[in-house]
């Protein structure tokens, strides 16, 4: 793809998911977390959500 806003064709997609292995990523994904090599960036919003505790509303 050669800009990150256009989105892909639907061949292009069929060709990306043709040589996907979505059991190794997902295990991969799975040993990150584990291995704590994973960080989850929130919002802004949901940060002032959780600071003033109104995360059911959010």
């Amino acid at each position: 793809m050669s800009s990150k806003n256009k989105p892909l064709t639907d061949k292009e997609l069929a060709a990306l998911e043709t040589d996907r292995d979505l059991a190794a990523e997902l295990l991969e994904a799975v040993q990150q977390m584990k291995a704590g090599q994973v960080r989850v960036a929130l919002s802004p919003v949901i940060e002032v959500c959780r600071e003033t505790g109104l995360t059911r509303d959010c």
